[in-house]
């Protein structure tokens, strides 16, 4: 069995109070059925203030004043170019406002809300002290009730795509109907690691995170793209009648007046590369190559690498495509879950 896992995953395994080494080197890589992964490279920030609400409104792509206890927001933070900073997943948290989002784009997007945010009734805190992050999800052909099963098992009750399901402090996100993010108090993320549930490492919810049309935004390319590349108009993550926001000039234009030319698209390959966000992905054009893309999120478990990539939008199965890397393995363009018109 094969495990990868990059340094930047070591090094926030190293800095986590809720899971040690040893238990993140006994995670499965044989998946099958309903699973929960920790998530130690996704961390949360805690929004607090009487402007919380009003604050982020003008700064993200998503609508805080749809944000409902029983539901959560994905959305996008830019520049004033329309290039994003992070993505990332917003839940009321009572006092708070709690974000969830990967490391790297987290840090980028609450360098840039504390500065800006002294101007405002708002204060941050970094949520590692409070929250862990884990991934909970099932192999494909899992039937329904295993999964339901699995969440029954950690005390919430399953929610719809969209919605938030709550067990005290503790919030289970429906991203899709067969995938979630749950996020709980440090002693509760202890207490699961110990409870002999179906533990899978994090490569495993990657790899169905990218089956399911979603990314994150690592250190490399953050600043470089703008939401709709990563198909975030389809994954419900633009309000596009919530007003102004930092960067909704551009946005705005590239869904009323077109010229956005890229897209998010799924690969599958057999390879024991693990490609770092960035790396090239080529077309075949005659004899010869040429730079098509590159790769937003990879994740391999047994020689079976998966990609969520950004290339022009009108990119087919009848291209012939590679990665730019040592072996060069050839990519299998697999369907997206969602409609991109």
């Amino acid at each position: 069995m094969l495990l990868f896992i990059s340094l930047s995953e070591h090094h926030s395994i190293m800095h986590t109070s809720w899971l040690t080494a040893e238990q993140y080197a006994s995670l499965s890589t044989k998946v099958q059925g309903a699973f929960l992964s920790p998530l130690p490279a996704f961390e949360t920030l805690l929004i607090s203030g009487a402007d919380n609400r009003k604050y982020l409104q003008g700064q993200t792509t998503c609508d805080l004043n749809s944000l409902t206890d029983a539901s959560f927001l994905h959305g996008a933070h830019c520049d004033a170019k329309g290039k994003m900073w992070s993505q990332f997943y917003l839940a009321d948290a009572g006092e708070q406002l709690v974000v969830i989002a990967f490391r790297d784009e987290l840090a980028a997007s609450s360098a840039q809300w504390k500065k800006f945010g002294v101007f405002s009734k708002v204060g941050f805190e970094a949520g590692q002290q409070h929250y862990a992050v884990f991934g909970l999800s099932c192999s494909e052909g899992t039937d329904s009730t295993a999964l339901t099963a699995l969440i029954q098992q950690l005390d919430f009750a399953r929610p719809a795509k969209g919605a938030v399901s709550r067990q005290q402090q503790a919030m289970l996100l429906a991203l899709t109907d067969t995938h979630f993010l749950l996020l709980t108090p440090l002693p509760q993320a202890q207490q699961i690691m110990q409870q002999g549930l179906p533990l899978a490492c994090p490569n495993a919810w990657l790899v169905r995170h990218i089956q399911q049309g979603f990314s994150y935004l690592e250190q490399g390319l953050i600043g470089e793209l703008v939401p709709q590349m990563l198909n975030l108009q389809a994954l419900d993550a633009i309000s596009f009648t919530k007003g102004c926001y930092i960067g909704q000039e551009t946005v705005a234009r590239l869904k009323y007046r077109g010229g956005n030319k890229r897209a998010a698209f799924i690969f599958k390959a057999h390879s024991d590369e693990l490609p770092a966000a960035g790396t090239d992905i080529e077309i075949q054009l005659g004899d010869n190559w040429r730079r098509s893309g590159q790769v937003v999120n990879a994740a391999n478990i047994n020689n079976e690498l998966w990609l969520i990539a950004v290339l022009p939008n009108d990119i087919t199965a009848a291209d012939t495509l590679r990665l730019h890397s040592d072996s060069a393995p050839l990519l299998q363009l697999m369907p997206l879950p969602y409609s991109l018109t």
